[in-house]
């Protein structure tokens, strides 16, 4: 259910690919090492969204983060995310955004 550009998106330099199937991307990211899955979620033939699970260590339980509406949406959250736990602001995410929009 992942599109050519939603797996170009996810397998970015950004994070280490862990898993990955038609039913779910597990990533991890560089910056802060948490784990993320990305799950598309089929309404119908034509609309999909993404639930996006965060987990901090490899042995933890993945927990909701938020909804998305696209792939690309994920990675900018937990781009932001990472951002937010490190306390700064990095340029990676107007580099994707601006690349992926």
């Amino acid at each position: 259910m992942f599109t050519l550009k939603d797996r170009e998106i996810m397998t970015l330099p950004y994070f280490v690919t862990i898993r990955e199937s038609s039913s779910m991307y597990e990533i991890q990211s560089r910056c802060t090492g948490h784990f993320w899955a990305i799950i598309p979620i089929a309404l119908n033939r034509s609309k999909t969204y993404y639930k996006l699970l965060h987990k901090y260590h490899e042995e933890d339980n993945y927990h909701f983060q938020t909804d998305c509406g696209s792939v690309l949406d994920a990675v900018l959250d937990i781009i932001n995310h990472d951002d937010y736990k490190l306390h700064r602001r990095s340029s990676y995410f107007e580099e994707v955004a601006a690349r992926y929009s």
